[in-house]
């Protein structure tokens, strides 16, 4: 069938079957926000019928305004082409960003720094030893799955080359949008971190021998090769599971001292040293702290949640001290955190009702609905939010554990604990503790998104020598499949 597909000023026309219109759209390289994974719960892939609007599911009416759904606004997750729609959409962009880092360079040339994230993808321009600008963008693959392992596990005809189209074209637009603000003609290099399943779909390499055992990456140590025109250095990947994501952050610690370094996003992967050892491993967490897969869920942007606390009142800070348009992975762990403080929640991790509720001010009682915890401007902390922010700190517990008693270590003698992450950037220790993210009562160290940092500081040879050797020093340690991972795994879902 035929369709018509308004994007700004252009219209194009599509060939398509009956699917969702979100999946379509993403297969034509036309990107509407999803941090659901289109399972109708951000109500931020919207788009406007121009003709012959469908009826409006029920759970378009609960979170569509009555003027949007009368204007033809939809949500693209939940409907389907028919013959000759013509629909309107509003492309999810790169948005600049405030993270920042230390750079070092040989010269004082034109040189991108990108971290490509299996929610986002993060890019810095480095000009005259200077970190000029960054950016940040969904990554468009998670209409297709929400992790690594459901997007390899996609293997009908075509699938996977259409998920590196789609990584490609929106790294492509994020470099473009980058040197498009440098008055360099020529940018010198680009470093890539990422998982080795980003890495692979980066490369155009089959993702299928990391799925399956004995789970092979692309490649191992770093790599140097061409994309799109540009010189690209990737840093060392240890497994199928540890990629240059995880070791490019390694240059920002000192590794003198016993330190165990997290990486918490939508995999969680550690790295632990113990005397002159390393050991890395890594679990499946799931994207909740990106802002996906929650209700009312987004990335760090301005309006989005990133910080909840109470004062006589509840207050809750958003970035950029705009009007609340959803909440942030940090402000899921803040907002928990201060549920569980107040004993809004119980131990198994239910929204308790108004009744069951003790001692706590009247103006956090009246927030309590059926549809959750309210915070502000109709945003709640939904029971489904919860249950994913359980399945995180569930897998995250019980991967330490396991990694400490693999590798006969013990949480004392560990003397600095790093907590890697986009979302950490506005956490404090009480956020931690309060919440359960993790079940260990230390001092963090927390460094924001510690790949990007990192590559900052790789365009410097002597940098990338000590990490390339560093790298080689790392054992990779399987811990998911060990007998004991689902009863901690359960265990470490309750709240304390």
């Amino acid at each position: 069938m035929k369709v018509s597909v308004k994007s700004k000023d252009k219209i194009i026309s599509i060939e398509t079957k009956s699917s969702s219109i979100l999946t379509t759209l993403a297969q034509h390289s036309l990107f509407v926000s999803a941090y659901c994974s289109g399972r109708g719960l951000c109500g931020k892939c919207k788009i406007r019928y121009l003709s012959s609007p469908p009826i409006p599911s029920k759970k378009e009416e609960s979170i569509l305004s009555d003027g949007e759904l009368k204007n033809g606004f939809r949500l693209a997750c939940l409907h389907k082409f028919k013959e000759n729609d013509y629909i309107e959409i509003f492309e999810t962009k790169p948005v600049f960003s405030e993270d920042s880092g230390v750079v070092c360079a040989e010269d004082n040339g034109s040189y991108i720094a990108v971290d490509i994230g299996t929610t986002t993808i993060s890019a810095s321009l480095i000009k005259d030893k200077k970190q000029i600008k960054t950016i940040r963008m969904l990554n468009p693959q998670v209409v297709f799955g929400g992790d690594v392992m459901t997007r390899i596990a996609k293997r009908e005809k075509n699938s996977q080359q259409v998920l590196t189209l789609i990584l490609n074209k929106a790294v492509k637009d994020t470099t473009e949008k980058l040197i498009s603000a440098s008055r360099e003609k020529k940018t010198k290099e680009i470093i890539v971190c990422a998982n080795p399943t980003m890495l692979s779909y980066f490369l155009g390499i089959d993702t299928k021998p990391i799925g399956e055992y004995p789970y092979t990456p692309p490649f191992k140590g770093a790599k140097k090769t061409k994309w799109n025109g540009f010189d690209i250095y990737i840093p060392p990947v240890i497994s199928a599971f540890i990629g240059s994501d995880i070791t490019t952050g390694l240059i920002n610690l000192d590794i003198s001292d016993n330190f165990l370094f997290i990486d918490i996003g939508t995999n969680c992967e550690f790295v632990l040293k113990r005397n002159d050892n390393f050991y890395a491993a890594s679990i499946p967490g799931g994207p909740a702290l990106e802002g996906v897969g929650i209700d009312f869920g987004m990335t760090a942007q301005e309006g989005a949640i990133d910080k909840v606390e109470f004062d006589k009142t509840l207050k809750c800070r958003t970035i950029g001290n705009k009007k609340p348009e959803g909440i942030t992975g940090s402000g899921l762990i803040s907002a928990i955190a201060f549920l569980n403080r107040f004993e809004i929640i119980d131990k198994s991790g239910r929204i308790k009702e108004a009744w069951e509720v003790e001692d706590i001010p009247f103006n956090l009682l009246s927030r309590i609905k059926k549809d959750g915890f309210l915070l502000e401007n109709g945003i709640y902390i939904t029971q489904n939010s919860i249950r994913e922010f359980q399945l995180v700190k569930g897998a995250l517990n019980a991967g330490i554990d396991i990694l400490l008693q693999k590798t006969g270590s013990k949480i004392n003698n560990i003397e600095k604990i790093y907590i890697s992450g986009g979302f950490t950037k506005s956490l404090t220790k009480q956020d931690i503790i309060y919440s359960n993210l993790l079940n260990i009562d230390k001092e963090f160290v927390f460094l924001g998104n510690s790949a990007l940092k990192g590559a900052l500081k790789l365009f410097c040879k002597k940098n990338r020598a000590y990490l390339e050797e560093v790298a080689k020093k790392i054992e990779y340690i399987e811990i998911a499949n060990q007998s004991n991972f689902q009863e901690l795994y359960i265990k470490y879902m309750d709240f304390i």
